[in-house]
């Protein structure tokens, strides 16, 4: 249950459609249709895997809030996932049990729609569940659903805006969009009118605007257009059609005058918004200016970030975002500056980039470097059956045909140097605001002829086959593991060291990030702007990750690019350049990440807590105080020594899976990295000591003054994750806080309503793992949260153990979506990676049935009791304590230290 940001692009879908290049003979194929009732309904056929995405759009969204209603959008689609007439209980637990995922729903200002994704057996009752709350809501609603949900988004707003920078989105659009205008207020709204909005505000709103002819239906995945208008026609040709809406017309207001604000807010960077309302989506200018925000502001070689973070070296990010909305769009320019820089030097440098492309426009290079990249942006997003029923709706909804995400591709492929300069020089030419955040037709109903008495059964669904494992081995020794996925256009490479923050454990902590952050900056014989350069002539995706146990260096390349994506990918992970001008640029921007860090209080509470389990000396350790000095200390000798180390040959597995061949494959990675050979010093080595358990709990707050939430931590050390046990480890972690029908979540947000979301996890280590809860709580209700967390850790393995109900719910959402999980060329390589980390089978998924058939109640109070130590946790709160302290200390946890946000014992 999201939120679509006003000025980031509305949707994933919209991001990469609008801006790509494919050619119509692209265009995914797929058939639409009108129910006699008005209903929308598009099919587009995929039958490569047994599963199907279910989109379901309504045209409403926060511009049709009428006056003081702001937020209430949002509100009614939080209300529909609280039950219908026949379903009048929580939303997720039915579509668990038939193994649905990516199960949520998002307002923006222009529209409301809803989402599934569930094995191709379980979509009748995904459309019986999605019809009900359509045609039969208003007899679910009540005001206790009413004052729970208000609560949940309240606690969203406060979460948002307790975020460093989380207010500037609303001061933005207020500033731009005059009184009156539909994109004036926040979509998450104010408080008091969240507390204004009545059982009949939702009444009314769902007469209005949630009737079958103002909605779409896509269904993309493994159905036939027959078989969809059957099952659409069956469950929701009953559905009234609903009032006439009339669609809000065009409004682009511009400024009379240049407009400059500044803003206080707890942050550490001063950070500059520029903003002008521009033409919206479907209108002629909007492919031009998505043009000119991808050469302003897209990437590490674009204009913004050449000029103000490598030339002039006073900002760590800088961005440009054309956002294209139904009635106007926005254009917008983000800059975080570092410390100590000047922020009217910063403006200037601001508007000189700009002034600099209104004068003379963009180059053809940046044109074709623009189109490439967002053609491998389309190519990757659409290998999703789930994006690409979003396309199909999100055009239907706007323009009622939904392949105008094609048109819009071709419009982007059709846009000049000429036309991108001359459009911009009309709108940017226009005066902004600057936001400077300084610290501190009639219808036929059919007769109803669904059973709407009970759930329809689960159809019976394909089981899971596995892909065939290829193997192979470079001259140099380095292993090769590959699946083949043909149709793709695409290859996901990760070459897998034996590293992550555990190979600090012996150095300086922070240095494996700094490594891997300097090694995007370039190479020997590639500066940083050539390599962002050459990445986009090729369509490339270059990048680096990493977590306790493992550092990974990735590539995204389309096959017809392979050979020379895979020598890039080479020379990157091989020859870092570590240029002396980019280590001190990544040094400033280690230092301002860390800043903010120490204001954020989820990054706050996070890094005390995983201090306090592995304090600084074992391998999972972490510092607090110092960390600055430590960024401040690294050389180019250090970083070189570092990466002979750890990156190197003999440490090294790759993992591929696309559309190419092992042949092909090994032919080409044996070009690019046969001949590397280790340096002669020996490869790194890690000790993953086990740690002793603390005899009781213990809890350390830390102040922050103002916060409207308290962040808590919560947990203790687990054994290792290759130990027998982890499934039923995990098993009991699912019960407890794994997912949004877990016990915390239930209880703090769904009956108390004090969060947005509680959860727990297994950290999933090789060596000792942590067990956590991490939530954030309204303030005024933190003590009461940590007596209901401590309850649950106490009844799991007491007096309410895990139910047979439980387990056959998480069972059922788990096995049936297994011929899902192996979707995508990159859910294929992160698999290859954790059945080797974790020391299992290749064929470990398809013995995951087997153990949760064998799963009881019996084995996981048995986990719970002998894994679980409610009385020896380690508490983490960060809050401010003149409100929650003595609170806190009266409920006996145990001894109570307060520390600043670097680890300083203050009392």
């Amino acid at each position: 249950m999201n939120i679509v940001k006003s000025l980031v692009a509305y949707g994933i879908f919209a991001a990469v459609l609008s801006a790509s290049t494919a050619t119509a003979q692209e265009a995914i194929p797929f058939e639409h249709f009108t129910l006699p009732n008005g209903l929308r309904v598009v099919v587009h056929e995929d039958h490569s895997t047994p599963k199907v995405a279910v989109a379901v759009w309504y045209n409403v969204g926060a511009m049709n809030e009428p006056e003081g209603r702001s937020g209430f959008a949002h509100l009614y689609e939080h209300l529909m996932f609280n039950g219908s007439e026949n379903h009048d209980s929580e939303w997720f637990p039915p579509l668990q049990e038939i193994g649905a995922s990516s199960v949520n729903g998002a307002t923006s200002l222009d529209q409301t729609y809803y989402y599934e994704i569930v094995p191709t057996g379980g979509l009748e009752r995904v459309l019986w569940l999605e019809s009900d709350r359509m045609g039969h809501m208003l007899g679910a609603v009540t005001q206790e659903k009413l004052d729970e949900q208000r609560s949940v988004v309240q606690n969203e707003k406060r979460t948002y805006e307790n975020r460093p920078y989380g207010r500037m989105n609303n001061r933005e659009m207020a500033a731009i969009f005059p009184l009156g205008h539909p994109y004036h207020d926040s979509v998450i709204g104010s408080m008091e009118d969240l507390n204004a909005a009545s059982l009949d505000d939702v009444k009314e709103w769902f007469r209005q605007y949630y009737g079958a002819a103002n909605a779409v239906v896509a269904l993309s995945g493994d159905i036939t257009a027959e078989r969809g208008r059957e099952l659409v026609s069956k469950y929701f040709g009953a559905i009234p059609a609903g009032p006439p809406t009339e669609r809000i017309e065009k409004w682009v207001p511009v400024l009379t005058d240049e407009r400059k604000d500044t803003m206080l807010d707890d942050v550490p960077q001063i950070a500059i918004s520029r903003d002008w309302v521009v033409p919206g989506r479907d209108m002629p200018e909007s492919a031009a200016l998505r043009m000119a925000a991808h050469v302003l502001g897209r990437g590490k070689n674009s204009r913004l970030y050449e000029a103000l973070v490598k030339d002039r070296q006073i900002a760590t990010s800088a961005s440009a975002n054309y956002t294209s909305m139904a009635v106007a769009g926005v254009f917008s320019i983000s800059v975080r500056l570092k410390e100590g820089a000047d922020p009217e030097q910063a403006r200037s440098a601001i508007a000189a980039v700009v002034s600099d492309y209104l004068a003379e426009g963009p180059t053809l290079e940046e044109i074709e470097q623009a189109k490439t990249t967002a053609y491998a942006d389309t190519v990757r997003a659409f290998e999703s059956i789930y994006v690409r029923a979003m396309a199909l709706a999100d055009g239907m909804i706007f323009a009622d045909d939904p392949g105008r995400y094609a048109e819009s591709e071709r419009e982007f492929a059709a846009v000049t140097a000429e036309a991108a300069h001359t459009t911009a020089k009309t709108w940017l030419g226009k005066p902004s605001y600057t936001l400077t955040v300084l610290p501190y037709g009639r219808f036929q109903t059919a007769t109803e002829t669904v059973d709407r008495s009970k759930l329809p059964d689960l159809a019976p669904s394909p089981e899971l086959t596995m892909p065939t494992l290829e193997q192979a081995t470079l001259s140099n020794g380095i292993e090769v593991n590959f699946i083949r996925k043909e149709g793709t256009k695409l290859a996901e490479f990760a070459m897998v060291f034996d590293a992550g923050s555990a190979a600090e454990q012996h150095a300086s902590r922070g240095i494996l990030n700094f490594t891997t952050g300097l090694m995007d900056e370039g190479t020997q014989s590639l500066t940083a702007t050539e390599f962002a350069d050459r990445q986009a002539e090729l369509g490339a995706r270059i990048a680096s990750s990493g977590n306790s146990d493992e550092t990974s260096f990735h590539l995204s390349s389309l096959t017809r690019e392979l050979d020379e994506s895979v020598g890039l990918w080479a020379d990157y992970i091989r020859n870092p350049g570590f240029r002396s001008e980019d280590i001190e640029r990544e040094r400033e921007t280690a230092l301002s990440g860390l800043s903010q860090s120490l204001v954020n209080p989820d990054s706050i509470a996070q890094r005390t807590f995983q201090y306090l389990i592995y304090g600084e000396d074992h391998a999972y350790g972490t510092i607090l105080a110092g960390r600055a000095d430590t960024i401040r200390s690294f050389t180019r000798k250090d970083l070189n020594a570092f990466h002979q180390t750890w990156i190197r040959p003999d440490n090294a597995t790759i993992y591929v899976a696309g559309d190419t061949s092992l042949e092909e494959l090994t032919a080409t990675l044996e070009e690019a990295f046969g001949d590397w050979q280790p340096p002669a010093a020996p490869k790194g080595a890690k000790t993953l000591d086990t740690i002793s358990y603390p005899a009781q709990s213990r809890v350390v707050l830390v102040d922050k003054p103002g916060a409207i939430q308290s962040v808590i931590r919560v947990g203790e050390l687990m054994p290792s994750g290759l130990a027998e046990g982890a499934f039923e480890l995990n098993s009991m972690n699912d019960v407890l806080g794994g997912g949004f029908t877990a016990r915390l979540n239930m209880n703090l947000r769904e009956d108390k309503g004090w969060t947005y979301g509680a959860s727990s996890y297994i950290s999933g280590s090789r060596g000792p793992q942590t067990f956590g809860v991490a939530t954030s709580v309204q303030t005024d209700q933190t003590a009461a949260a940590i007596a209901e967390i401590r309850s649950e850790l106490n009844q799991i393995g007491g007096d309410r153990p895990a139910t047979v109900d439980e387990l056959a719910l998480i069972a059922k959402g788990e096995v049936l979506a297994l011929p899902g999980r192996l979707e995508t060329n990159q859910a294929l390589v992160s698999y290859l990676r954790y059945v080797d980390r974790f020391e299992h089978p290749y064929e470990w998924l398809t013995g995951l049935a087997a153990q949760y058939e064998a799963l009881t109640p019996e084995v996981v109070t048995r986990t719970a009791l002998t894994e679980l130590r409610p009385d020896a946790m380690t508490w983490v709160v960060v809050g401010d304590l003149s409100k929650i302290e003595q609170n806190v200390r009266d409920l006996g946890l145990g001894p109570v230290e307060v520390w600043d946000a670097e680890g300083r014992k203050l009392r």
